[in-house]
């Protein structure tokens, strides 16, 4: 019994120790493999390293186009209020579009005095047979929803937290470390990307582009993103920050590349829009535009050296379209917007997200048609359109339009882009909310939006010389001044003209053909 208790005991401490033997060998393995992965460099950027040490040219940089050279005019104009005089003997109400459904909570706009308000909730009414009405119960404040997150690291897994639009981004760990760059030089510039090649980098490119999806950023704010998320998980100096964000774009496919001179580098990128105020370089595939994603005003830049060969995985034009408005946090700022309209009040109060407004203020400064084509985001857009639609309800297509006309006009403050920022800076229609004035562009494309969204109706602009304002397509016969686009009549609607109806043209602009724009 002894000896086959002992000759067992042998053999488990044999397996035992075969296994342990084994178990070691193949954690070294697994370690070494892990090593020589993390260091593995694709044949793609090992060719396109060796390409970069030697194939940089110098190149001239074309000055940034400027949209409208002619000056603005400094206080709009204004005309003797005039009464809406109806063509038709009995006019048809217009038809609205239907109001927005919700679709993300706001919180309650200020409390804004109306004639006949209707409360959400019954009121406790005083009845006769009562001697003294019942109390009405005080409001509950608001609580504010905490910050959605979303995630995109596994459980157990190193993760950095990134915020965006109001959003919190919890992210894979960056392994972005200082490049160590001594002399900016071509040399310097390949032993950078290689670098960067050896670094983990796939799983960081596979959440940038899932959190593009989930905020429905288009090309422009998924660079931002990347920036972003760059800034956010590593320390990194100007130029390797320049460097990182060209890397990761390169890996997300779009057409980046850098150039340098002085020390400095810079990041550029293919655009599929034509910006303006935007330095740039042509090569044979095309423009590329110097992006500072840091900034908010575009870079002074001189000659720089590039290279006249991209990568193989970037062929890709950043698109920018905000059609689709980018997904943010909760509203933390309010606009009080409020005139007065043939002796009534008309006044709307909308809530914001600040971030979005910092967002905004990111992108390049583009031609007229994508700021007309931008699409508020959803609360701000419904608190908007449902608190001016009781306005306009029940009324003729000209009353409507005008009443509309009227309250852009009026309720907005007038400066020039030069007097409020010191710099060209047209506003998409949220940040014409936000700012406290607006000039002839940013009036035209709030006035054109709302429109749009209530009536229905098609608006065009119209590009004067040092001047926008729009036209808008009628299904009555509204008198006034008129273009034909498109087959159909679109009567002109100018929201800088002070106190002008529709169909009349703006002081100083009567002799002119205006470019038409559509969107």
């Amino acid at each position: 019994m002894f000896k086959k208790s002992l000759v067992v005991a042998l053999l488990l401490s044999t397996i035992t120790g075969s296994y342990a033997s084994d178990e070691k060998e193949f954690k070294e393995w697994l370690k070494q493999y892990k090593k020589e992965f993390k260091t593995f460099v694709d044949e793609h950027d090992k060719e396109f390293a060796q390409f970069l040490k030697a194939n940089w040219v110098e190149t001239e940089v074309e000055p940034e186009v400027k949209r409208d050279s002619k000056p603005k005019v400094t206080a709009p104009p204004k005309t003797k209020p005039e009464p809406i005089v109806e063509v038709e003997a009995d006019p048809q109400p217009v038809v609205l579009l239907p109001p927005a459904k919700p679709v993300e909570p706001v919180p309650p706009p200020e409390i804004v005095k109306k004639p006949d308000p209707v409360p959400s909730e019954p009121e406790l009414v005083h009845k006769p047979t009562e001697p003294k009405p019942l109390p009405k119960p005080k409001p509950k404040p608001v609580v504010k929803p905490a910050p959605e997150q979303f995630v995109y690291v596994k459980k157990g897994e190193s993760r950095t937290t990134v915020r965006m639009l109001g959003q919190t981004l919890v992210m894979p760990k960056l392994d972005a470390k200082p490049l160590g760059i001594r002399k900016l030089d071509s040399n310097t510039i390949a032993d950078s990307w290689l670098s960067m090649a050896k670094t983990q980098f796939k799983d960081q490119v596979a959440a940038i582009k899932a959190a593009a999806d989930d905020l429905a950023l288009d090309d422009w704010g998924q660079a931002l993103l990347t920036h972003e998320y760059l800034v956010s998980g590593s320390r990194l100096s100007k130029n390797d920050m320049q460097l990182y964000s060209w890397f990761y774009l390169v890996k997300q496919g779009f057409n980046s590349r850098v150039a340098y001179n002085d020390g400095k580098a810079y990041l550029m990128l293919s655009v599929k829009q034509k910006l303006f105020g935007q330095k740039y370089f042509s090569l044979k595939d095309g423009k590329y535009y110097f992006v500072d994603l840091a900034e908010k005003q575009p870079i002074s830049v001189g000659s720089v050296y590039t290279y006249d060969k991209q990568h193989s995985s970037a062929s890709e034009q950043v698109n920018i379209d905000l059609s689709v408005a980018p997904k943010h946090g909760t509203a933390d700022k309010s606009r009080k917007l409020t005139t007065t309209i043939d002796n009534k009040s008309v006044t709307v109060s909308t809530h914001y997200n600040s971030s979005y407004i910092e967002f905004l203020d990111h992108y390049p400064q583009l031609s007229m048609e994508y700021y007309f084509q931008a699409e508020l985001p959803d609360g701000t857009k419904q608190e908007l359109l449902n608190q001016l639609r009781p306005y306009i309800l029940g009324m003729s297509e000209q009353r409507a339009l005008n009443v509309i006309l009227h309250f852009v006009q009026k309720s907005l403050r007038y400066q020039t882009d030069q007097q409020q920022f010191n710099y060209e800076n047209y506003l998409f229609a949220g940040e014409t909310i936000h700012y406290p004035y607006a000039d002839c562009e940013d009036r035209a494309v709030l006035f054109a939006y709302l429109v749009k969204n209530l009536l229905g109706n098609e608006v065009v602009g119209l590009q004067y010389d040092g001047h926008i304002a729009t036209a808008v397509a009628v299904k009555s016969d509204i008198q006034g001044d008129a273009f034909t686009v498109r087959g159909k009549r679109f009567v002109v609607a100018d929201p800088t003209f002070i106190n002008a109806n529709i169909g009349r043209t703006m002081t100083g602009y009567e002799n002119q053909s205006p470019q038409i724009i559509s969107f």
